[in-house]
C-alpha cells in the first residue's frame, strides 16, 4: 500500500514538473519587442532609420518618409539613400534627428510619423526637406530595395513598404510634382511687328526712315 502511495506521489510530481518546465522555456510575449509602425527600421553604423517608408500615388516618383537619427555625440553624418540608380543625401548634424515627414517650416512633433524613441538619442529636431526618387518605379503595395549608407560604415538594405496618400495621415506627404518648364517669352523690336514707337502700328511703306528725312532737312536748306 506504502509502494502505491510512493508511486502515486512520484507521479504527481513527474507531471507537475514536466508542466512547469513548459511554462518557464516558453517565450513570454511581453518580452518580444513587435514594430506596430508602417514603415521599416534599419540601422547603419551611427545612423538609426526609423519607420522607413516611400509615398507614390503614380509608381513613379516616390518620397521617402522617415526619421534619421545620429547617434554620434560629435560628427555630423550625411547619409546616402539609393534606389534604382538614384542616390539622395540627408545631413543629420551631430546628436540629432531629421524627420522627413515634415516640412523644412514644420516644427510640431506631434506631427511626426515616428516615435522618437529614447530621450538621448537624436535629441535636436533639424529641420529637414522633401526627398524625392524620381522614375523610381516604385508600385503601391509593393515593397523596393533601399540601400542606406554613410562614410566610413558599411551600408545596409532594406525592404521598405510604398504607400499612397490616400491614407489620411498621409495625404500631405505625396511627392511635389516636377516643376514644368516654360518657354521663354521672345522680345520683338517694334520694326519688327511694324509698331511705332507710340504703339500705334504703322502702313507699310509710310514710315518715314533716317536717309529720308535727312535729305528733306536739305533740300529745305537750299531752297
Amino acid at each position: 500500500m506504502r509502494a502505491r502511495v510512493l508511486v502515486s506521489v512520484a507521479v504527481a510530481a513527474t507531471i507537475a514538473i514536466g508542466a512547469t518546465g513548459c511554462a518557464f522555456f516558453t517565450p513570454q510575449d511581453t518580452k518580444t519587442i513587435k514594430q506596430i509602425t508602417d514603415g521599416v527600421n534599419v540601422t547603419a553604423g551611427k545612423i538609426d532609420v526609423r519607420n522607413a517608408l516611400l509615398i507614390s500615388d503614380s509608381g513613379d516618383d516616390a518620397r521617402f518618409v522617415g526619421t534619421l537619427v545620429n547617434n554620434s555625440d560629435s560628427d555630423d553624418i550625411t547619409v546616402s539613400m539609393e534606389l534604382a540608380g538614384d542616390t539622395q543625401t540627408v545631413e543629420v548634424p551631430a546628436n540629432s534627428r531629421v524627420d522627413l515627414a515634415q516640412s523644412s517650416t514644420g516644427t510640431d512633433e506631434s506631427e511626426s510619423s515616428v516615435q522618437t524613441g529614447e530621450d538621448t538619442q537624436g535629441t535636436q529636431v533639424v529641420d529637414s526637406r522633401e526627398v524625392v526618387f524620381s522614375d523610381a518605379k516604385a508600385t503601391p503595395g509593393s515593397l523596393v530595395k533601399v540601400y542606406f549608407s554613410s562614410p566610413g560604415t558599411e551600408g545596409v538594405s532594406a525592404s521598405v513598404p510604398v504607400l499612397t496618400s490616400a491614407q489620411e495621415e498621409y495625404q500631405t506627404l505625396a511627392p511635389s510634382p516636377s516643376p514644368s518648364s516654360t518657354p521663354s517669352a521672345t522680345s520683338t523690336s517694334p520694326s519688327d511687328s511694324g509698331a511705332t514707337s507710340d504703339g500705334e502700328a504703322a502702313v507699310p511703306g509710310t514710315q518715314p526712315t533716317d536717309s529720308q528725312t535727312d535729305s528733306s532737312k536739305g533740300d529745305n536748306g537750299t531752297n
